[in-house]
């Protein structure tokens, strides 16, 4: 479940060094939060301040340790693991029992209603793809000794709100809604794949029986 990384093994010991007693106080915070898709940070910069101190902890370590909490929690998301499962993948990963059991206690309990505000969530106003269409376009470079030929997708995205009238004319298609468009290479088509291919994997984890 865990690419133990360099910095995913600093992150865990750090971790099997605080405090285990308030650390699952932090862990219910830190989920909280994380389904809570208006929040945009876990903590207030006083709190952290506070919680660096009780921690015993400088700001880079906090913020190290908050990373490896939402990591652990949209990983086991992800997964749709069970709390068991999730404690043995963080022990494997060098987390300590007492640390590892923390994490399973709070995913056991906010396990079920996290997935569903990971299925329902959405960023901003709530769009829907209304159409999509391409072309391409060859630019031409010249210099002084050769010309050079350079083939450009164009990626246009009709969007808009779920309500909108998808008869209504407006001169886009009869589709309606708000038009975006994109110029992309060769490079930023193959990006722009892999992240689709990435969102479709975690849509099937998470809505999979």
């Amino acid at each position: 479940m865990f690419s133990l990384t360099k910095r995913l093994k600093e992150a865990v010991s750090l971790t099997n060094k605080l405090d285990q007693k308030r650390f699952p106080k932090v862990l219910g915070r830190v989920i909280q939060k994380l389904g809570d898709h208006q929040a945009t940070r876990i903590f207030t910069a006083d709190e952290e301040q506070q919680l660096a101190g009780i921690l015993g902890l400088d700001q880079s370590e906090l913020e190290m340790m908050l990373s490896l909490s939402r990591y652990v929690f949209e990983q086991a998301a992800y997964h749709n693991s069970s709390a068991s499962n999730l404690m043995k993948s963080l022990q494997e990963a060098g987390m300590a029992e007492s640390a590892a059991e923390a994490f399973a206690t709070v995913w056991k309990a906010s396990r079920g209603g996290m997935i569903k505000k990971l299925q329902s969530y959405t960023l901003g106003t709530p769009m829907v793809l209304k159409g999509t269409d391409w072309r391409f376009r060859l630019k031409m470079s010249t210099k002084s000794i050769e010309k050079e030929k350079e083939l450009k997708s164009i990626l246009r995205m009709t969007v808009g709100a779920p309500s909108y009238d998808m008869d209504g004319g407006d001169g886009l298609g009869g589709l309606g809604g708000e038009q975006i468009s994109m110029e992309l290479g060769r490079d930023g088509l193959v990006d722009l794949y892999s992240k689709l291919e990435k969102i479709q994997t975690q849509i099937d984890a998470l809505t999979k029986k």
